[in-house]
């Protein structure tokens, strides 16, 4: 039984588009924002240049991926659907580089299956509905790749194409880098006949690299500060991470994305989650481990295509990186899983189904499966009950202040110690020491009921590394609490004796 008309190409490329898309664009504005998102939106507010001074100084990140969320926002309006919409046809359309890069090394039904899995996996329709940098990254790595794989067979327009692409992809993201080394390594995966000579093959990269260089320098100050954070909140980076627990963690959500959690022993108390992980780790041994010890791969396929593979899991030695960073493992994924997809011709419908019924938990939920803090239900949740002489003090991320002035519709006073300014670089004292923007809550709270002016004061507490309410409340007593997703809190203090 024929299922699909490979003599089609353009077709199959036009019906994955669409599915692609759509995928994307259902439900795009159900989820509240995540913290990042809502500095997104604080940095689309700003003129062109001062937002490419914020963002490089207070995230930091290059500007380009910015610049397209505030294009998005006049595009398409100023909430979750307008800043998400440019990002959703962006990495919608990673599924033309998918489906050409694995219909030129395995076969047109492979490319489409493989092209499939990408437009319908929970992972990659979770990046294209995010206002943030990571889903930009990919979808230019892919385009990336399949543009650098037709550069190494001796196409112009694929030199063309990569050099553009990469100067792109290094404004985008830092992590960029590892999708040149991915798309480099394509390169000794070609028959020696087939491809252009070394000396023509190294321009792409070298090109890239001096272009890069000057961004790196810059940014060096704040790569070595991020570096001192994480040591001191006492992240174990190095050897110790790498050969933990994290990494194998992010790999088996190379297609779930974040509707499975993080390896734990808090899944030995989850019999339905542990059979979700054993599924999902099979299929991704299946698709991107097993052909390298099989001959469904070309010889230098399985000598160097592991390198695609392995080297972003370098991240873990010097970061504490999440999927959405390792995504640029879908290069190699994609040549793996669509040589499966030939050999085993139902392979490709039934991964593709298990995306698809995968799907329908992801968009029931009202945050991102990352990021369980729904925002918006919190803030209206306060507006709704809440009193004009009410404080409001909100805990988080450096974002807070933009998280509560997007979803807010009252004139209730809100404090953000710690978020009020999400793009400002930081400080450092005269021994060269960064002065830390915290503010404990416990003793911020004290303050406040010392003062006696409030005595109904509503606290909305973000996961970034603070105790819940209940542990930092003082001496309020607490009058309501409710979560407001996973890693959100908002309770009511009231102080009795407060007029």
């Amino acid at each position: 039984m024929q299922l699909l008309d490979e003599s089609k190409p353009r077709f199959l490329i036009m019906l994955l588009s669409g599915i692609s898309l759509l995928a994307r664009l259902l439900f795009l504005g159900r989820k509240s924002f995540w913290i990042d998102e809502c500095l997104a939106w604080g940095a689309s507010r700003m003129d062109w240049l001062e937002m490419a001074k914020a963002v490089s100084t207070g995230t930091p990140h290059p500007p380009v991926a910015f610049a397209l969320m505030k294009l998005s926002s006049l595009f398409a309006g100023d909430g979750e659907f307008g800043l998400r919409f440019l990002i959703a046809i962006i990495v919608a359309s990673a599924v033309i580089p998918v489906f050409r890069l694995a219909s030129r090394r395995t076969t047109v039904r492979g490319g489409f299956w493989a092209g499939m899995v990408w437009a319908l996996s929970p992972f990659a329709v979770s990046l294209g509905q995010e206002a943030w940098v990571y889903g930009i990254n990919l979808a230019v790595s892919l385009w990336f790749a399949d543009f650098a794989d037709m550069a190494w067979r001796g196409h112009r327009k694929g030199f063309i194409g990569a050099i553009l692409l990469g100067i792109t992809g290094i404004l985008t993201q830092h992590i960029f880098v590892l999708s040149v080394v991915a798309g480099s390594v394509l390169y000794f995966t070609i028959d020696p006949s087939k491809r252009v000579p070394f000396k023509k093959f190294i321009i792409v990269p070298a090109v890239l690299a001096v272009l890069y260089t000057p961004i790196f320098l810059f940014f060096s100050t704040q790569f070595l500060q991020r570096s001192a954070r994480m040591a001191s909140a006492g992240l174990g980076l190095g050897l110790s991470r790498l050969l933990g627990t994290g990494s194998l963690s992010e790999f088996f959500r190379i297609f779930s994305g974040g509707l499975l959690p993080e390896l734990s022993a808090n899944l030995l108390d989850r019999p339905r989650m542990i059979s979700a992980y054993v599924l999902n780790a099979v299929i991704v041994l299946f698709l991107a481990v097993w052909p390298y010890f099989t001959r469904i791969l070309k010889p230098g396929e399985r000598r160097y295509l592991w390198l695609c593979l392995l080297i972003p899991f370098g991240l873990f030695l010097t970061d504490s990186p999440t999927v959405r960073q390792l995504s640029v493992i879908w290069v190699p994924i994609v040549i793996t899983s669509a040589a499966m997809f030939s050999r085993y011709r139902w392979l490709g419908i039934t991964v593709s189904i298990f995306c698809l019924f995968s799907l329908f938990p992801y968009y029931a939920m009202e945050v991102f499966p990352y990021h369980h803090s729904h925002w918006r239900d919190a803030v209206e949740t306060v507006e709704s009950v809440s009193q004009p002489e009410d404080l409001v003090v909100v805990f988080g991320g450096k974002s807070t202040s933009l998280a509560w002035q997007f979803y807010s519709n009252s004139d209730l006073v809100c404090l953000t110690p710690g978020g009020n300014t999400p793009f400002a670089g930081n400080r450092f004292d005269a021994d060269g020491v960064r002065i830390k923007n915290y503010v404990d809550p416990e003793l911020f709270l004290d303050s406040i009921y010392a003062c006696g002016d409030h005595r109904r004061v509503w606290v909305i507490l973000d996961h970034w590394g603070i105790p819940s309410i209940q542990e930092v409340k003082g001496q309020f007593e607490m009058n309501f609490f409710l979560f407001a997703g996973d890693d959100m809190e908002v309770g009511l203090l009231e102080n009795p004796g407060s007029e």
